[in-house]
């Protein structure tokens, strides 16, 4: 059998994947700086219309969603999963933000490593073909 493990932390993908769509959704601070012209939304209040952080940020990971496949052609029925995380209570806004989408969720918690995380695990998953489309998120809310 071949092995697709090229020593202790690395992996060779036999058929690699690509990337279909993306959107990044940043809130006040991120929008005056230098990369501003680079989001596809920028928020003027960090509550985005919601009572609590959590709202907010689970709204950021719904809207997010939803552009990744309006932008990728995609529906939610194209997705076979979701690796998401964020830095709330057990993922908590990536719970939520998606719970509606009927898309199955892997939850991942990395800190600053869950779009690497996410990016890997669904890399994987399409290059061991128990998946073709994948979708992963990230999100931190300074706030919450």
């Amino acid at each position: 059998m071949a092995t697709k493990s090229n020593g202790n932390q690395t992996i060779k993908l036999q058929n690699p994947p690509s990337i279909v769509s993306t959107a990044c959704i940043v809130g006040p601070k991120e929008g005056k700086g230098p990369l501003r012209l680079y989001f596809d939304a920028i928020i003027e209040d960090e509550l985005w219309g919601e009572k609590t952080w959590e709202k907010a940020e689970s709204k950021l990971v719904r809207e997010t969603f939803a552009r990744i496949l309006n932008k990728g052609s995609k529906t939610n029925q194209d997705i076979n999963y979701v690796i998401a995380g964020d830095l709330l209570n057990q993922c908590i806004a990536a719970n939520f933000g998606l719970r509606e989408s009927e898309v199955p969720f892997l939850g991942v918690y990395g800190a600053c490593s869950t779009m690497a995380e996410s990016m890997s695990l669904g890399a994987m998953l399409i290059d061991g073909e128990f998946a073709d489309n994948v979708v992963c998120l990230t999100s931190s809310h300074f706030c919450s």
